[in-house]
């Protein structure tokens, strides 16, 4: 027996408070850079979340965020937003064809360097 985290319990990381801040910022920064847009949301667990901003059915945009990050202590909610903002987030989510994701990942590695 291992003393890591089960495969079942990384899948019920969602109802994590941690988590549940993270994605509230997220779901925030995308409906006021997404005007008018309808946000759907689809856990992949353990691996990802999916946000999509859909305005009809020729205007999609897709971002995926990895669970650690998520659940990651050191991004705290207001890491995250920044990060949104500095990262380009919604604009890079734009750059992507219709159909493809944006995959958003922040490390903690880059502390102190510019992007």
């Amino acid at each position: 027996m291992t003393n890591g985290p089960r495969r079942d319990d990384l899948i019920s990381n969602e109802d994590d408070p941690h988590v549940q801040a993270n994605m509230e910022v997220i779901r925030e920064y995308l409906r006021r850079q997404f005007k008018g847009f309808g946000l759907t949301e689809k856990p992949n667990a353990p691996l990802s979340y999916t946000f999509t901003m859909t305005r009809s059915s020729d205007e999609e945009y897709k971002l995926k965020v990895y669970w650690p990050q998520l659940a990651d202590q050191s991004h705290t909610p207001e890491r995250t937003q920044q990060r949104l903002v500095t990262d380009d987030v919604a604009g890079r989510m734009r750059g992507k064809s219709q159909g493809e994701y944006f995959a958003w990942r922040h490390c903690r590695t880059n502390h102190g360097r510019r992007s």
